[in-house]
């Protein structure tokens, strides 16, 4: 019986008072239902957290003044839990509670910045996708770099919201989620959320090479798009089906396979491939940079002149490439750590992985001179054409300036570089 408070309240008021066992009562946790004296009442633990087990049992024990015992939640903590029972000994109430205020905190903020990253990034395929003037070999490679992403933030969306809403159903009452009690459902959102994180950091791999190869390469050809297409979307599926299923047959879909990030299935399957493509992505950019100053130094400019530049292009690079991802191999904190590096994790990785959309689209699209130069001529024709004062002496201009971006409209941008 997992009820909500009112929902125990109203089966407390249906109730007829007896001697001979406990009332039912609400531990802000379960309604616990009517039982005999010197009985101990069992209920399925609730799943509200990650640690508790909903196949195991929590129990009370009704004394036999018919009052309540101890409600024993500890059998509901899972095998991985108990090993942390010493070290929780050594670490004080107020700071375990700093700890979960840090994780909600940062919870929060993730939450924001996925929804934040998620829309830009689809306002910004829009703008790539409509405007023919900005249709290049890099902006394509751009488009299903965004698709990717944006695929994968609505999945962690999805599953952000619902983590949310768990723990706030753990505070009013608890009240089993909707992919919570869809195994099945939890399972595929798993799955098509570790497809689309290979597929994302396929295509910043994709992006790195072909950016090295533009730089460093004194002739480049046409881009092989269908070797990008295939390393983008097409090797993640059998990477994809083979750790789902490893999971499946080791786990089954025990608690929606919470533990694969930390499992050697994990490891060896997916985060290897995916640390992989960021690796090599570190190698372009520490290329990318050597070209860049070499060719700084050959213009004659300052040196404070090349320091600047060189930063300004780390600082673009970083969110192209993902580099900023190989802070997750950095150890989880725990609560025995210092608050400062509590704050400084919690927020400082999950920050990088939520906004990290937001900063490919503001960089890359928002801050494009080219996407800047059609947009403002997008909303000047806008402008005057709903304009009936100036729509007659506007027309000649206007017919001149659509005539120019028909005949500059080739399908390549000004610049590849």
């Amino acid at each position: 019986m997992t009820t909500s408070e009112k929902e125990c309240d109203f089966l407390k008021s249906m109730q007829t008072e007896s001697e001979d066992a406990c009332p039912i009562e609400y531990d802000k946790t379960m309604c616990w239902p009517e039982t005999p004296l010197n009985t101990t009442a069992y209920q399925l633990c609730p799943d509200i957290f990650p640690q508790l087990d909903p196949t195991k049992f929590a129990q009370a024990f009704c004394r036999e003044d018919g009052t309540w015992g101890l409600f024993d939640y500890l059998p509901c903590f899972r095998k991985e839990t108990e090993e942390l029972d010493e070290l929780r000994l050594n670490i004080s109430d107020e700071k375990l509670e700093f700890t979960k205020d840090v994780i909600y905190g940062a919870k929060a903020m993730e939450i924001a910045g996925l929804f934040l990253s998620f829309f830009c990034l689809v306002f910004a395929l829009c703008v790539f996708s409509c405007f023919r003037s900005l249709q290049c070999h890099r902006t394509k490679i751009h488009k299903h770099l965004f698709a990717a992403y944006i695929a994968r933030l609505f999945i962690e969306i999805i599953l952000g919201v619902n983590q949310i809403y768990k723990l706030t159903q753990a505070d009013v009452g608890f009240a089993p989620s909707v992919i919570s009690s869809a195994p099945a459902l939890c399972v595929i959102l798993e799955v098509l959320r570790e497809y689309t994180r290979l597929c994302t950091f396929a295509w910043m791999f994709i992006e790195g090479m072909y950016l090295n190869s533009l730089l460093s390469s004194a002739v480049f050809g046409k881009p092989k798009f269908l070797v990008f297409y295939i390393v983008g979307w097409v090797v993640g599926i059998p990477l994809t089906i083979t750790w789902g299923l490893v999971m499946h047959f080791i786990n089954g879909s025990d608690r929606c396979w919470y533990d694969n990030i930390t499992s050697d299935n994990c490891l060896l399957i997916i985060e290897i491939p995916r640390n992989a493509f960021l690796a090599m992505n570190l190698l372009f950019l520490i290329n990318i940079l050597r070209v860049l100053v070499t060719k700084l130094r050959e213009s004659n400019t300052s040196e404070t002149k090349q320091v600047r530049k060189a930063i300004k292009a780390t600082f673009v690079l970083l969110p192209l490439l993902g580099v900023a991802n190989l802070i997750w191999l950095i150890p989880q904190a725990e609560a025995s750590d210092s608050r400062a590096w509590l704050i400084i994790y919690y927020y400082g990785i999950l920050f990088l992985d939520a906004y990290q959309g937001f900063f490919v689209a503001v960089l890359y699209c928002f801050m494009n001179a080219e996407v800047g130069s059609v947009l403002r001529r997008k909303w000047s024709t806008w402008r005057t054409y709903h304009n009936p004062n100036r729509r007659g002496q506007n027309m000649v201009v206007t017919t001149a300036t659509d005539i120019r971006l028909t005949v500059y409209d080739d399908g390549h941008c000004k610049s590849e570089t």
